[in-house]
């Protein structure tokens, strides 16, 4: 009986057939920048600064009584003006691709490289606020999770002793409401990993996002709240390992959680440089440094800077995480 010639014996002629469907990448949740108070440099100001600036509290010490009709005050109420001040810094980012992969690519490269570069941008800034909110800030208002002390009691106390309770975020919150902390759209938010949300989602009284009855106007994020406070999920959130309180470390099991309200940090907005829409370049043609124009250049450039404005009207809270 006869037996066909089978794929086997021929497969030589046969090749890999690539699907022209790019699978999509991991990409970080961010959400820091969306709260900054944004404080613009026009073009030829002269400066490479940002200065904030800030009046005193309300106080009632300079008041008196005035027993004797028709007389003035005895004193004089003082103004203070405090400023913070932030320095901008230029950063940038290159992506070199060949005429010969431009020539054979079965991906459109520049494309790709533009749309990474855009999201490149975005966590650097974001990187950029995270560590300024979690840094040494003078005056930084803290808690520790679970009712325990300090940094340093979190660090060496067990998950399941340093996890997020109920009333922690209240505590929070109540901090907030001493310092006289004006909210954001009427609520605080707040900043937290995906791990510490797992955790806050199985306290009492949490109330997931897809049951607001106004879920047109979430804040990008935005996944629950509890105790009024707006819970938005950050992949890439504050982490330290315990050597330092004030150093994200990407494999630190201690996690921050930030608390904010209105003008607790500025970034600055150089025109229509804005770190979500960074100003991104393709540059080809022939040069002197690329005589036989072999290379597409792809590349941004920003000019940033991040300032803590006001340390009073955020916290930052540290707790460990059941999640496993």
């Amino acid at each position: 009986m006869a037996v066909g010639t089978g794929t086997s014996g021929i497969s030589t002629q046969f090749q890999r057939y690539f699907s022209k469907e790019l699978l999509d990448y991991i990409q970080k949740s961010l959400q820091m920048v969306q709260f900054a108070n944004k404080a613009p440099l026009p073009a030829k100001s002269g400066s490479k600064t940002i200065r904030w600036f800030r009046f005193d509290e309300p106080s009632t010490s300079s008041i008196e009584t005035l027993s004797t009709e028709g007389t003035k005050p005895s004193a004089e109420r003082a103004l203070s003006l405090a400023n913070v001040d932030a320095d901008l810094v230029q950063y940038g980012q290159i992506i070199s691709i060949t005429d010969i992969l431009q020539l054979t690519e079965l991906f459109n490269h520049v494309e790709q490289a533009v749309r990474v570069t855009g999201q490149d941008a975005a966590l650097h800034a974001d990187s950029i606020v995270r560590d300024k909110l979690g840094s040494n800030v003078s005056g930084k208002q803290t808690r520790a999770a679970n009712g325990l002390a300090d940094y340093a009691a979190v660090n060496s106390a067990s998950a399941a002793d340093a996890t997020v309770e109920f009333n922690d975020l209240l505590d929070c919150a109540t901090e907030l409401r001493q310092n006289n902390t004006p909210t954001i759209g009427g609520s605080f938010v707040g900043v937290a990993s995906p791990e510490v949300l797992s955790d806050l989602m199985k306290t009492t009284n949490w109330v997931n996002a897809s049951s607001y009855s106004d879920i047109d106007n979430l804040y990008k994020g935005e996944v629950g709240k509890l105790w009024g406070i707006r819970m938005l999920e950050s992949t890439n959130s504050f982490k330290t390992d315990g050597s330092d309180a004030n150093t994200h470390t990407d494999s630190g099991t201690v996690h921050s959680t930030f608390v904010l309200g209105q003008n607790a940090f500025g970034v600055s907005d150089v025109a229509s440089q804005s770190p979500y829409a960074p100003n991104v370049y393709v540059t080809d043609g022939a040069d002197k440094t690329d005589p036989l124009n072999q290379k597409t250049i792809v590349g941004y450039k920003s000019f940033y800077a991040a300032a803590v404005l006001q340390p009073k009207y955020y916290v930052e809270m540290y707790s460990k995480t059941a999640f496993a």
